[in-house]
């Protein structure tokens, strides 16, 4: 991910957006790129300043200093650097240290000191050879860890994530993001809610016409929360909007510079070849409730939500889990909001009370201050609060009390 002070940005007339790049431009980049790829490759099992190293030595104007520290940075970050495990260094230079301390005093007049004789002897306390010594005195600084894995990319492939990287960059500065889908394949709609749900994004889903779907998503900058975690998360939704299968439209306000001014940001992009890979985990906290609930003794079986619930002119809600009751086959969805804000709680409320049929449990946590009893019991909705974490009982006496509702 880059950051924002990495990004190229034109601003005008209120709008904000990242500098394309020129022809000459990518020319040089796609060079560089292959040239960053190749230093990686090879310093694989090398230190760190070798790597650093081989990417000085990549020819580049010095006009285009921002784009390829940009490009370097990501190059970087697909890199994993480790200290040796085979060695530790303090306790090596503690007594590489103390050895040459010692044998300093001990010389007599006019003799020479030896420290290839200091460095062989407090590597044999270490259990080093005399030629390794060296090597692993310093190993655990930044300069000296190894270059463990790359994550294998091509140039022209770089260079790309680079053009998206400045776009996320960009989205870590938001306060607001209205994405509008037009005639969205329902599979990739789906994946791309189990996508905001795992990126622990909050959001309003509405269908203001006929094909079309407006999903306006809470930016960082509008929250009284860690905005660089969120807004990461944010960021990382950016290349999902691809594999919607339908045209998009973004639009966001952003908060720019040290004065955070006001700025207007937009994309749109085309539906991509292929059908969408259904590659998107659960939230942790769901995850654990599913896999704590299947180890209980119930009637009740739980698996991952794929419905959209739509209530025609109040909203969309995205369930996380369904249960089914295995005698009746009554079905009652669950949706945890325990990471949100309370407005977010409050959308969820108003669209049960507007008419959305689906029994459902809302699972929130108790910081966010909002009572049960808020929901009326004659409702298909519940709300639970939690402290800590999700209670698989406690969601099953709330399925039980759905089923008694029902008459079932």
């Amino acid at each position: 991910m880059l950051t924002t002070d990495l990004v190229r940005v034109r601003r005008r007339d209120g709008r904000i957006e990242a500098r394309r790049l020129g022809r000459a431009e990518r020319e040089r980049l796609l060079a560089a790129a292959a040239g960053y790829v190749a230093a990686a490759q090879a310093a694989l099992g090398r230190p760190r300043t070798t790597f650093e190293a081989a990417c000085d030595d990549v020819p580049c104007a010095p006009t285009d200093y921002k784009l390829l520290k940009g490009l370097r940075k990501l190059v970087e970050d697909r890199c994993v650097f480790e200290a040796r495990d085979d060695v530790d260094p303090p306790a090596l230079r503690r007594a590489v240290f103390t050895r040459a301390a010692a044998v300093r005093r001990a010389l007599d007049d006019g003799a020479v000191f030896d420290p290839d004789e200091v460095v062989a002897a407090a590597g044999g306390e270490c259990g080093l050879p005399a030629g390794g010594v060296r090597g692993a005195l310093f190993a655990d600084l930044k300069a000296h860890q190894v270059l463990t894995r790359f994550e294998a990319i091509s140039g022209p492939a770089l260079v790309a994530a680079y053009e998206t990287a400045q776009q996320q960059a960009i989205l870590l500065r938001a306060v607001r993001v209205v994405v509008t889908f037009e005639r969205p394949d329902p599979g990739g709609f789906r994946l791309f809610f189990r996508r905001l749900k795992f990126h622990r994004l909050l959001y309003a889903a509405t269908r203001p016409s006929e094909g079309v779907c407006r999903i306006e998503i809470d930016g960082p900058f509008s929250l009284f929360r860690s905005v660089t975690a969120y807004g990461l998360q944010l960021a990382l939704l950016l290349p999902a909007l691809d594999g919607c299968g339908c045209r998009w439209k973004l639009d966001a306000e952003v908060r720019w510079g040290p004065e955070r001014t006001a700025l207007q940001f937009h994309l749109e992009g085309e539906p991509a070849g292929g059908a969408p890979a259904d590659d998107v985990r659960l939230p942790d906290e769901v995850a654990r409730l599913r896999d704590r609930f299947r180890k209980m003794k119930t009637a009740w079986t739980v698996e991952a939500a794929h419905e959209l619930l739509d209530l025609p002119g109040a909203g969309l809600c995205v369930p996380d889990l369904v249960f089914t009751h295995a005698d009746t086959g009554h079905r009652v969805y669950f949706e945890a909001l325990g990471y949100w804000s309370r407005e977010a709680v409050w959308r969820r409320v108003e669209l049960v009370e507007a008419g959305l049929p689906h029994p459902i449990i809302f699972a929130l946590g108790r910081r966010l201050r909002v009572s049960e009893e808020v929901l009326d019991e004659k409702l298909p909705g519940q709300l639970y609060v939690y402290t800590g974490a999700i209670s698989a009982r406690a969601v099953e006496e709330r399925l039980e009390a759905s089923l008694a509702a029902a008459g079932r």
